[in-house]
């Protein structure tokens, strides 16, 4: 158990950094900023949920990381892409009910990770352009309907990418030869250079 909460405030911190670094170089770039973190957010999901088979995992991974988002002093949208990543990590948490990761078959897996990448993407989008628009502002249903074209048809990029990702992480073995001693140490260093890193506005 202890493994895993010090997993999950790992992972949880090192997609923080990401989403605060490389999310806001490639948003500032208009270089597919959502499709490449949600991505990302998948694959340190489904490597966890496949590691450490617990449910719930990844929604504290997600929850450490949009507060990270949420709080860096550094970048746009700073509510709407806090609320994309938790968002992500709950319908993550919702597909992953059934346990894809007992599954062998090289197609099945392929169409795991489709399915996932697709819908974390998709659903993390709207979700957000509908949420965010309600908190700050007020929710007009034309805006979104205006978009969706755009954000179901970028979803293909996501769902490609899980579908190549997925069965290359469960090639992965689980066994690890890490002492307790090593791992909780070097964890502990990790977590506090990406928390470092976000609040110095990297």
């Amino acid at each position: 158990m202890r493994k895993r909460i010090v997993a999950m405030i790992l992972f949880g911190s090192i997609w923080g950094l990401l989403e605060c670094s490389l999310g806001d170089y490639l948003h500032s770039r208009h270089l597919g900023a959502g499709i490449v973190m949600a991505s990302i957010a998948f694959i340190f999901m489904a490597y966890t949920r496949y590691l450490y088979n617990a449910r719930g995992m990844q929604a504290g991974m997600a929850a450490i990381a949009a507060i990270m988002r949420y709080f860096n002093p550094v970048g746009g949208c700073l509510l709407c892409a806090s609320i994309s990543i938790f968002i992500e990590g709950l319908i993550f948490e919702a597909i992953w009910i059934i346990p894809w990761h007992h599954e062998r078959s090289n197609i099945v897996k392929v169409g795991i990770g489709a399915i996932s990448g697709y819908m974390i993407y998709s659903m993390g989008f709207i979700a957000t352009q509908i949420i965010t628009p309600m908190i700050v502002s007020k929710f007009y249903l034309h805006d979104l309907i205006s978009n969706l074209p755009i954000i179901l048809a970028n979803g293909t990029y996501a769902l490609l990418i899980g579908a190549t990702a997925f069965p290359l992480i469960m090639a992965i073995p689980k066994e690890t030869r890490i002492k307790d001693s090593l791992y909780y140490a070097a964890s502990a260093v990790l977590v506090a250079i990406s928390w470092m890193a976000v609040i110095a506005g990297i």
